[in-house]
């Protein structure tokens, strides 16, 4: 039942304002029906009672989900959403001006588990994993390598991508690459995690929607992404929000070493980039944060219709009045008229249609089979095999300001906005890049990163085969080899940032026109062997600043400080 209450607000006169909140929360209770009819009654603030709530599916595609609902405050202060499947927690769907204040959101079971490798095959081809008392006893297969010293992924643990997991014991469960154990060694701690059961994996998605508000927000463990936020006009705020382990399990000794399996938080083809702000993130299993885009494929233009492929298959693409370009310097188009098809029903060519099945992963023919039909403002003589990208649909705008990152993941971003006052403490990075295959159209504009302070880089997962090599890593590729030369980034201002220590370059920076890299300071630089990320580009690894193909560059009053002495640059950078 719900009941109303009344709350006074103060201005020139006392004025009522109604609120619902529902009864004291009972050990079987379940507030999703009653806050569902609230919102259809039109209730503008709905108030949960603390407790913890044990939340199972209903049939569709999450725990919780909040569809169409308008300019509404739902208060969860002190509520515990504990999830009894591991799928979606809650979806928001279609919402505007909706904020959503305190709730944390876990699961039980856990949508991971954890334990101590005991064993290690004589060819380094398996390890064996006792699990921890009080956690899951399943055979997840994503591992990360745990310091036991320091509970944190193991410094130069490299990627084990393809491994294979079964029980051997009740509480052993055997993972199995070839040399995992030179990775993972007898006495280390390992999470294991991706317990995904069904529908979408992510603890929170935030679809289609604006404005959207989370504050005191907590995200304890996911099955995939902690939050996921895609589609629509964006321009959302998250404050005061963390992700980060929760308490240990019933039965269990050990603290937890993970919260999310994959990525803590992203952003993606949205209009406007969010504002995060005073958050905490640690732990999560793949990147902390990233505001993420894609480019589309052209695959027929014919009497001023143009069909394009998104490289995303999961999210709507542009939109009506969105803009197009093919690079940050040149013409730009318009979009009037919009509607989704099939390949079928495209019209395509039968040389496109060979090139799409033929594309091989990770290639420029590689793209959504959802095709979509534009017309534009102006003619234009794009072809098949040309692409464009939506400076619209990007996240551009966001703010990413005073937030604290424990977390061995980058921060990625792949858009325009504004990234100051962090603290990131042993990250992979921060990194700027586009991340497309040769012939991909890209472009980054108005990006400022000011006042950060990053601390023991670069220690995890070294890729020779990637370009982001730099602890403050900003490159784009052609190809498995190349940097770009025309430029990918332009008026980017990197300034007033501390690089404390960590392994290889402090700063890359490749395929930039007016670069500004200002008062910059990298402390105790390449004072330990650094990895070979970025080898197949040729990026230096022993560089301390190191820019190629970067024009209009302003670069002044950059310090690189060794213990015991200072010099007034970086001295073992490169510059070409």
């Amino acid at each position: 039942m719900l009941r109303p209450v009344l709350s006074l607000s103060l201005s020139w006169c006392l004025l009522f304002v109604a609120t619902v909140t529902l009864r004291s929360a009972e050990p079987t209770a379940d507030f999703r029906a009653e806050v569902k009819a609230a919102l259809q009654r039109g209730e503008k603030r709905i108030v949960i009672p603390p407790g913890t709530y044990r939340l199972g599916p209903q049939g569709g595609g999450e725990l919780w989900l909040i569809q169409g609902a308008r300019d509404v405050e739902i208060v969860a202060d002190g509520v515990i959403l504990l999830g009894t499947k591991l799928m979606r927690a809650i979806g928001l769907h279609r919402c505007s001006g909706l904020t959503l204040q305190g709730l944390t959101v876990d699961y039980d079971p856990l949508p991971f588990t954890q334990g101590e490798v005991i064993a290690a095959a004589a060819d380094n081809g398996s390890i064996d994993v006792k699990l921890h008392a009080g956690y899951p006893r399943k055979p997840y297969s994503r591992i990360d390598v745990v310091d036991p010293r320091t509970h944190y992924r193991k410094k130069g643990m490299p990627f084990l991508w393809g491994t294979k997991a079964e029980m051997v014991a009740v509480d052993v469960v055997r993972v199995r690459l070839p040399g995992i154990a030179r990775a993972a060694q007898v006495g280390d701690l390992v999470s294991l995690s991706t317990g995904q059961e069904t529908g979408a994996p992510h603890a929170i998605s935030v679809d289609g929607c604006e404005r959207i508000t989370f504050r005191d927000v907590t995200v304890h463990s996911a099955p995939g992404m902690g939050i996921l936020e895609a589609d629509g006009e964006g321009g959302s705020s998250f404050v005061q929000c963390k992700i980060v382990p929760g308490p240990k399990p019933v039965g269990a000794t050990e603290i937890r070493l993970l919260s999310t399996s994959w990525d803590a938080f992203q952003s993606k083809t949205i209009r406007k980039g969010p504002v995060v702000e005073d958050c905490e993130i640690s732990h999560a299993g793949d990147d902390s944060w990233s505001v993420q885009s894609s480019d589309y494929l052209v695959l027929k233009n014919e009497g001023g219709t143009v069909v394009l492929a998104s490289r995303d298959e999961f999210t709507d693409g542009v939109q009506n009045g969105d803009r197009l370009r093919q690079a940050v310097k040149g013409p730009e188009f318009r979009i009037t008229s919009r509607k989704v098809v099939s390949r079928a029903e495209a019209g395509l060519s039968e040389d496109v249609l060979q090139k799409l099945r033929e594309a091989a992963t990770w290639s420029l023919w590689k793209v959504s089979p959802r095709c979509i039909v534009v017309t534009l403002n102006a003619p234009t003589s794009l072809a098949p095999g040309d692409c464009v990208y939506s400076p619209d649909r990007m996240g551009n705008g966001f703010i990413f300001r005073n937030n604290h990152l424990h977390s061995p993941g980058r921060v990625l971003l792949k858009a325009g906005g504004l990234m100051e006052g962090n603290t990131l403490d042993t990250p992979h990075g921060l990194v700027v890049c586009p991340e497309l295959p040769a012939g991909a159209a890209a472009g980054i504009e108005g990006l400022i990163i000011r006042n950060n302070t990053i601390r023991n880089g670069g220690w995890f997962c070294a890729a020779p085969w990637s370009s982001q090599a730099g602890i403050i890593s900003i490159t784009a590729t052609n190809g498995s080899s190349e940097l770009r030369a025309d430029p990918v980034f332009k008026n980017l201002v990197i300034e007033g940032n501390t690089v404390e220590c960590g392994a290889g370059p402090h700063f890359v920076i490749s395929s930039s026109e007016g670069l500004v890299l200002r008062n910059n300071r990298s402390l105790n630089p390449q004072q330990e062997p650094p990895p070979a990320t970025g080898s197949s580009y040729g990026i230096p690894n022993k560089a301390v600043m190191w820019l190629i193909h970067s024009k209009d560059a302003v670069k002044e009053g950059n310090i690189a400080e060794i213990t015991g002495g200072t010099a007034p640059s970086p001295g073992a950078g490169v510059t070409k």
